[in-house]
Formats: C-alpha cells, sequence, structure tokens
C-alpha cells in the first residue's frame, strides 16, 4: 500500500527535485507555504501518513507546523529536514519524530530507506 505523504519546502526547485524522487515510492503531495500545507492536512488529517518538512520558512517555521500537524493528528509522521540541526535540535524532542539534515538529499535511496522506517 502506498504511503501518502506531504512535502513542504519554500524553496520551489527543492520541492520538484523532492516530487520526481519520491514520486515513484509515495503519493506525494507538496506545497511551498506551510500555512496551505497545514489546511491540506486538517482537510485529510486520516489520509496523510508522514509529514516531511523544511525548517526556515516565512510565515511559519517547520517545528510550528509540526507542532500543528501534531495537534490535528498525532499519528502522522512528522520529519523535519534542515540545514539547522545542532540549532534546533533540542527544541524539536518534544514534537517532532525525526530531524534530518538537508545534506541526506544527496542520496535520495537513504532518504527513502529512513521514511520508510516506522
Amino acid at each position: 500500500m502506498e504511503r501518502n505523504l506531504v512535502f513542504v519546502d519554500d524553496n520551489e526547485t527543492i520541492v520538484g527535485i523532492m516530487e520526481m524522487e519520491l514520486a515513484g515510492v509515495y503519493n506525494i503531495t507538496t506545497f511551498i507555504d506551510p500555512i496551505k500545507a497545514l489546511e491540506y492536512i486538517k482537510n485529510n488529517r486520516d489520509k496523510v501518513d508522514i509529514l516531511l518538512t523544511d525548517f526556515m520558512m516565512p510565515q511559519m517555521n517547520g517545528l510550528q507546523l509540526v507542532e500543528e500537524t501534531k495537534k490535528i493528528n498525532s499519528s502522522i509522521r512528522t520529519i523535519i529536514l534542515t540545514g539547522y540541526c545542532k540549532e534546533i535540535e533540542d527544541e524539536r524532542k518534544s514534537s517532532c519524530d525525526l530531524l534530518l539534515d538537508k545534506n541526506i538529499l544527496v542520496d535520495n535511496n537513504n532518504l527513502i530507506e529512513i521514511l520508510d522506517q516506522n
């Protein structure tokens, strides 16, 4: 059964790359606007399995998006993908399931392996 993944990043290039790389493995829905992503999650709370989000975004950072997502459905697996791992490590422990360094994007097979872990 294919899992439903929501990917959020304010960088359209990264969104396009992730969409191409993960589309064969997941039903992927992408957003460059975290507010629109949150609205989608609210409207599809029982259909979203994984939220993969950037940390640094305008309007709402990834940690805030994760916290709001967990309020909607605590069983959604939440992963922050960032270049600021060291800076947010302590903050994320309370809400985010996993924190990944953006350098992992060099090898998307590794990313898929990590995403498939429960």
